[in-house]
């Protein structure tokens, strides 16, 4: 084969190892590096004669690189090669592309975006139109026509004109870097867990006329386009090499976890290659090490090493246990139009469990009864989560709770169930807000919680509080989306793109009054569990009701991501509490943190009263302040490298 337009050169074999970059386009011999599934439609158990009879619409289909490393960049080729079967007439190719976190998405409006498109025919009789899907426009990405931070858009459409005849080259680049022009890729730096495959997929259909509008997915009322042929190629990522060392040391074991640079757990074989421990250490199949005794000793030979404290027996016989109620698995529509992540909620509460460390967890994907079909989480999916719930749930040792998120004119509100409710609970149209949901589930076992990047749609100043008390007592003040413990948070803040309103935020509640202890949950999309926002609890026991009921009582706090031990106090009642006033208030703070502290702070009301400067790891002060009115008290502990812990307030009445 004859190529004119650019000067290329043949791939060798050796070059299709793991991690290459295939330099050449259109190039014969080309080598596949990694072996594919053919699937129609994604069935697996499709007969083999229509595999066969498929496979004749592409001869071959390869894909390169066919592993690269968590952040790294690369230039991904897709090379496809005609059969016999496939239309003489204009036809229509469509890409689906992963859009996990870093990984780059499509781009066709500037050569040098990460993930610009580019096509390459065989044929010079075969004209082609490229654009870009874009699923929350239900439209064709343009140049007057941009969603938010282009969210949705990641499937790239390829309509050929006619003549494509057996042994024609399509070769479709992301990130196309030819002559060192483009800047190629971005690969995702979320690695979830071990053996991980991104995969990108190929639809195929007879005519330009099929194929859209694609939602990612069939639901109730709207059926995706079946394709031709339909095929997956996939890409491994591996973790990157150890960074820094993690131990959490649990009531019952201590595990060590290798966290590369974008904390995935890097795959190390054994321990003792990283640290000397006083006891021996297995593996457990996430790739986090494990040892028997929780007070082992470990002191790491090179890298950083972040050692939590001892969480037995915190405060009068209660332990602290840790967990999050606020995480997305691949059935919550912004995870499967945006993210495309494939986690599904049996993943995510094995990561909570073994790589994470979690004592509790709960998936909340997106659900909105009163909306149509497209926002709403789905009967099979429904019970999927609960079958998962059931299998994982063990008390004692890991506790999952069902759950779901729910939008309406206030905001954004998790809920939380202690039981496992049918779907045709929870499907209920005449749900249009949280206050028709409260009336609904009057005296069942729940908790609601909301969340304040999506601020609601309430006039300034008016809220919606539950009348049962015991089914709202906390907020969530930090995720993924940042603080929202008020207005003016420095470190671990937010990002100038979220947004803010003043009368949503911690400080601004506990300042008119409202009794919300303060959570954090990761809000995750990515497939991490337990990062960017976690609640410790105070509980004797590990086990659905113990954990509701430290909710209930605000025995809670949150931090950022970092196992701060923090223990705070006023007249010897725990953070939570709401205790008669008295003239004069006795405060205890006891911290033990992972990192250095840096200040902690003393909040009145919400408004800043005093700072304490500590020097290392520890702080422990007692203390009086002489303090007639009724007030609400809360500390802030933050730490050298700017992770935090909240405390819940105290209340004197």
């Amino acid at each position: 084969m004859k190529i004119t337009r650019r000067t290329f050169f043949k791939k060798s074999a050796k070059a299709t190892a793991a991690f290459s970059i295939a330099p050449s386009v259109l190039a014969e011999g080309a080598t596949e590096t990694k072996p594919i599934k053919i699937r129609q439609n994604f069935e697996s158990n499709a007969d083999n004669k229509s595999v066969i009879a498929s496979a004749r619409i592409f001869k071959k289909a390869q894909l390169s690189p066919g592993a690269v490393i968590a952040g790294d960049n690369a230039e991904f080729i897709i090379k496809l090669t005609v059969g016999k079967e496939y239309t003489p007439s204009a036809s229509r190719i469509i890409f689906d592309f992963p859009a996990t976190l870093g990984q780059s998405r499509p781009a066709l409006m500037h050569h040098e975006d990460f993930g610009y498109m580019e096509v390459y025919v065989s044929n010079p009789d075969v004209t082609y139109v490229k654009r870009l899907w874009d699923m929350e426009l239900s439209d064709f990405a343009s140049k007057k026509k941009q969603s938010w931070r282009g969210a949705g858009q990641r499937i790239f459409v390829l309509d050929l004109s006619g003549g494509l005849k057996t042994g024609d080259i399509i070769e479709v680049h992301w990130g196309d870097n030819q002559a060192g022009f483009g800047p190629g890729t971005n690969v995702t730096c979320v690695v979830p867990k071990a053996d991980y495959e991104n995969r990108i997929d190929v639809r195929y259909f007879d005519s330009p006329q099929k194929g859209l509008p694609d939602m990612g997915r069939s639901y109730k009322g709207y059926d995706r386009s079946v394709p031709d042929f339909e095929l997956g190629l996939k890409f491994k990522i591996s973790p990157r090499e150890p960074h820094h060392l993690r131990v959490i040391r649990k009531l019952d074991k201590a595990l060590l976890i290798p966290n590369d640079r974008y904390w995935n757990v890097a795959d190390v074989k054994d321990a003792s290659s990283l640290v000397k421990a006083s006891a021996k250490a297995t593996k457990n199949n996430s790739g986090v090490f494990e040892y028997s005794n929780k007070n082992v000793n470990i002191v790491s030979k090179a890298l950083p090493l972040f050692d939590t404290a001892d969480m037995g027996n915190a405060f009068e016989g209660m332990n602290v246990y840790w967990g999050e109620l606020h995480n997305h698995s691949t059935f919550s529509i912004d995870v499967v139009e945006r993210e495309r992540a494939e986690m599904s909620p049996d993943d995510l509460m094995r990561y909570a469990r073994e790589t994470a460390g979690l004592d509790f967890f709960s998936v909340s994907d997106h659900h909105q009864p009163w909306d149509d079909e497209r926002h709403k989480i789905g009967k099979k999916n429904w019970d999927e989560t609960i079958e998962a719930v059931r299998a994982h749930n063990k008390n004692g040792e890991f506790v999952v709770f069902p759950g779901f998120e729910f939008r309406c004119p206030r905001g954004d509100t998790v809920i939380t169930f202690g039981w496992h409710p049918k779907y045709a609970e929870i499907d209920k149209p005449e749900w249009q807000t949280i206050q028709n949901m409260w009336a609904g589930l009057k005296g069942k076992d729940y908790l609601t919680q909301p969340h304040f990047h999506n601020a609601g749609k309430l006039k300034k100043g008016q809220w919606w509080q539950s009348p049962e008390t015991k089914a709202e007592p906390t907020i969530e003040i930090f995720s993924c989306h940042g603080s929202y413990e008020r207005k003016d948070a420095l470190e671990n803040g937010r990002a100038m793109i979220k947004r803010f309103r003043k009368d949503r935020c911690g400080a601004y509640f506990i300042s008119k009054g409202y009794k919300y202890g303060f959570a954090g949950n990761s809000d995750g999309h990515k497939g991490h569990v337990g990062l960017n926002g976690l609640t410790a609890v105070f509980a004797k026991k590990l086990d659905r009701e113990s954990i509701f009921e430290a909710y209930r009582k605000r025995h809670i706090y949150c931090t950022t991501n970092a196992r701060i031990r923090l223990v705070f106090t006023s007249n010897g009642k725990l953070m939570g509490s709401a205790i008669p006033n008295s003239k004069e208030k006795v405060f205890l703070v006891d911290v033990v943190g992972e990192n250095n502290l840096k200040k902690i702070d003393l909040f009145k009301n919400g408004t800043h009263y005093k700072r304490f400067t500590p020097t290392g790891k520890t702080f422990k002060k007692e203390f009086a302040i002489k303090d007639e009115q009724p007030s609400n008290w809360y500390v802030r502990v933050t730490q050298l490298d700017n992770h935090i812990a909240y405390s819940s307030p105290v209340w004197f009445e």
